[in-house]
């Protein structure tokens, strides 16, 4: 596995089981022409392992390993428990999965079953020991990928029996007793007070007013631990027969914080963070900000804090299930690739091959439609291959290590998906997902990427503070007074804070604090808040120097005690009524404290581009961290190698040429710049 690991990897998805046998030889040897070294299957197979229940069949996947291997291919097999075999749901139909909205999954999707039903979980951990058995001994595996998208489309949440009752046993384990739930839940509110942890429900849509949002924070804890359970399971299998001889990994998806599942504790028990990079799907009319991305790709850099990542599903064709929307340029498609490498991608594995002929992912395009003539999109994309190989082998052997960090608490993210104080804080991409969270926490980390400084994005709960130099730390309502600690002696030793509005709000139970805000963090921000509001959709003018910027989503009147005034609120405000006044005009909106031999700046408001620009240039600077902005579009990206030579990375994601670094970048264009270390 050590080769595996040191390597950068180039692979693709493909599917035998969807072709002829008889093409199978050739497609192999046009992977291995492609540049391709490494090919995933089997992650949706196990209807053909194992067709009838105790009666196993690896005969084809057996002979397509043999294909791909007698190629010069190495493989990575996934495990196929994100679809069962309908003779197991005929044994069980109860394992189907319950949606909050009492919506039953029926079978013929994908995700649709209950993690916590006995039979499905015990026949899904039967049929990956019967795999890693199997395939223990084969040399020509690489790798494991657990399951397929753990989470995602509404499966981080079922309320169906099964769940009810383990939650009520999670709940028992947790507490103790009944009493200590209703404490901690503050249950004595409208007298819904429980005898018994039987009593306790699932917390389901309701018609009108929502669950106890502390019901809710356990349940989405307690769903988490489920995922985490069901993916340890499966990999301490696949380890007892395999030991160390091929990774594993699971494959996460956009966006970072949209469902309930702490990925940091879920990858703990895997050797590789994994993701799904699809910068434009279905009826989008434009891809994700580039901005939103690099905070993506910061996300599961730092699940592992091994300073690098791989991608399972890298974007080629076209991709949807129902609608379709734009199509990128091959030349923007080739560039995703080359930044998802340049800010610490160690593998990148293309969906698909070729297009599949049929059901429901006929919309999703790979680099081969289905009547296997070339394409421009595999044309580009093979050329860029070949343009990057030895760049990407040289910078990947390095990890990145920033100096910046944004920092996330899942429990807050889970309690803003229920209870988003704004509705500038609901942004509902599906029926089934809100991304509000994810772009608020863009917001923040864009003041990085636009100046160019490389950044993590951590947990709250295991960040190193010490690495850094610049932490910026939104949306952490529920404030645990042992990290504040920690963050107060950090600012005091010389590192910069960037404190969102909302900090310190509520205890780490969820309780309203009984101190003035900003609570735990007061002393080191300097200032209290007078008054707050929520903005909705709308912003209201700030003013910053001789800067005129808007703040958006959320308005807070501080009050400064030791800390200085560094922007106000102007008396302008703007919603979908048009322009109208607010009365607090001349308010602080940001402060910056003194404090030790650092710096706290409380940030009042959601700044918008204007003011991220002003105010991350400005802590930036002072932090030694040299920002450079080329203009939004344009990332300066340096890495550097195992012989200390160091390289600046050129990535233009307009749709113009641009000039930086003496260099010409063409429209979605990557180049880039070498400086040998001097012997």
């Amino acid at each position: 596995m050590e080769d595996e690991m040191d390597k950068f990897t180039w692979g693709v998805n493909y599917y035998p089981e969807h072709w002829e046998k008889k093409r199978w030889a050739e497609d192999a040897a046009r992977i291995r022409q492609f540049g391709f070294s490494h090919v995933r299957i089997m992650e949706f197979a196990w209807a053909l392992l194992e067709p009838e229940e105790g009666t196993y069949d690896f005969s084809l996947f057996d002979e397509a390993i043999h294909v791909l291997a007698d190629a010069g291919l190495k493989v990575v097999l996934g495990t196929p428990t994100a679809t069962f075999p309908v003779w197991l749901l005929e044994k069980d139909p109860s394992m189907r999965a319950v949606a909050p909205t009492r919506m039953l999954r029926d079978f013929g999707a994908r995700r649709l079953a209950c993690l916590n039903n006995t039979v499905y979980k015990k026949a899904a951990m039967n049929i990956t020991r019967k795999l890693a058995e199997y395939f223990a001994g084969n040399e020509d595996i690489a790798g494991w990928q657990i399951d397929n998208e753990i989470g995602h489309e509404g499966s981080d949440h079922c309320v169906c029996e099964h769940c009810e009752a383990a939650l009520h046993r999670w709940l028992e384990k947790k507490y103790g007793n009944i009493g200590a739930l209703n404490e901690v839940w503050g249950t004595v509110f409208w007298r819904t007070t429980y005898a018994r942890f039987d009593q306790v429900p699932v917390p389901r849509i309701q018609p009108a007013t929502t669950p106890n949002p502390s019901l809710m924070l356990d349940y989405d804890r307690f769903m988490s631990d489920t995922a985490v359970s069901f993916v340890k399971e499966q990999a301490d299998i696949i380890r007892s027969f395999c030991g160390g001889k091929a990774w594993l990994t699971t494959n996460l998806y956009p966006t970072p914080l949209s469902q309930c599942l702490d990925m940091k504790k879920l990858f703990e028990n895997l050797d590789v963070a994994s993701w799904d990079n699809y910068p434009i799907w279905g009826d989008q009319n434009e891809p994700l900000p580039y901005v939103f991305t690099n905070y993506a790709f910061a996300y599961v850099r730092g699940l592992k804090n091994s300073g690098s990542f791989s991608i399972m599903e890298q974007f080629t064709g076209i991709q949807g299930h129902t609608k379709l929307g734009r199509l990128p340029p091959p030349e923007q498609v080739a560039l995703w690739t080359n930044q998802a490498a340049a800010h610490g991608a160690e593998r990148i594995f293309y969906f698909r091959w070729r297009t599949a002929p049929f059901a429901q992912e006929q919309l999703c395009y790979g680099l081969f439609d289905t009547d296997n003539e070339e394409t421009e999109r595999a044309r580009i994309l093979r050329s860029n291959m070949e343009k990057t190989r030895e760049l990407f082998e040289k910078i990947s052997a390095v990890p990145v290590r920033p100096k910046a960090c944004l920092v996330y608490s899942r429990d807050n993210a889970n309690l803003l998906r229920q209870q988003p104080l704004s509705t500038g804080l609901e942004n509902w991409a599906n029926s089934w997902s809100n991304v509000g969270v994810d772009a608020e926490l863009t917001r923040w980390y864009a003041g990085f990427s636009v100046f160019n400084v490389e950044a993590d994005v951590m947990p709250a709960e295991s960040v190193d503070l010490g690495s850094y130099k610049v932490i910026a730390l939104p949306l952490y309502e529920m404030a645990d007074p042992a990290f504040a600690e920690k963050l107060d002696a950090w600012v005091k030793a010389g590192g910069i804070l960037l404190l969102g509005w909302r900090a310190g709000a509520r205890t780490p139970e969820n309780w309203n604090v009984d101190k003035p805000l900003p609570g735990v963090f007061s002393e080191m921000a300097g200032t209290k808040v007078e008054a707050f509001e929520s903005l909705g959709k709308g912003s209201i003018g700030i003013r910053m120097g001789m800067a005129r910027a808007k703040g958006e989503v959320w308005a807070e009147q501080l009050l400064p005690y030791t800390a200085e005034v560094v922007a106000r609120y102007t008396g302008n405000r703007w919603n979908e009524g048009g322009k109208g006044s607010v009365f607090y005009a001349g308010k602080p909106a940001i402060t910056r404290n003194q404090y030790g031999k650092g710096q706290v700046y409380y940030i009042g408001s959601s700044p918008d581009s204007v003011l991220t620009y002003m105010l991350y240039k400005k802590i930036l600077r002072h932090a030694g961290l040299k920002p450079v902005f080329k203009g939004f579009g344009v990332e300066v990206v340096r890495r550097t190698d195992v012989e200390g030579n160091r390289y600046t990375l050129l990535l233009n994601h307009t749709g113009s040429v641009k000039h930086a670094c003496l260099k010409k970048i063409p429209p979605y264009g990557f180049v880039w710049k070498v400086k040998k270390r001097k012997s």
